[in-house]
């Protein structure tokens, strides 16, 4: 999801959402209260990864046990990010950019660039 959506909203007046009903200078994406609930559990999670890893050092809960919190917090941040991004994200885009860091390793900018170029040609024909 994070891939296309770096894409998808970082040039929204060049690559809108095929099918979407709303035009891209409508989107406020970071006003929504999906966004800040998904911004909160996202957070919420590193916190707890954090705070976690802190407790199994210490031998309060052992390290299955803090993969198995971590897993259900993971599992709301995605949930919540599917429901706040949905009309956004280009599914295509997030494909092909994160087939690209799995191929293309330690290029993350030219990466970047490669797909921003390929949504401007797709939004273009």
């Amino acid at each position: 999801i994070l891939h296309g959506l770096n894409v998808s909203v970082a040039f929204p007046a060049v690559l809108p959402a095929p099918g979407s009903k709303q035009q891209t200078s409508d989107i406020r994406l970071p006003l929504s209260s999906s966004w800040r609930i998904f911004w909160v559990c996202l957070n919420a999670s590193y916190v707890m990864e954090f705070y976690l890893q802190s407790l199994v050092k210490r031998r309060f809960i052992s390290q299955r046990s803090m993969l198995g919190l971590q897993r259900v917090l993971m599992a709301a941040s995605s949930l919540s990010a599917v429901l706040a991004v949905k009309d956004v994200v280009r599914p295509e885009l997030s494909i092909i950019s994160v087939v690209m860091n799995f191929t293309n390793r330690g290029h993350d900018a030219t990466n970047i660039m490669f797909v921003a170029i390929l949504a401007g040609i797709s939004s273009v024909v």
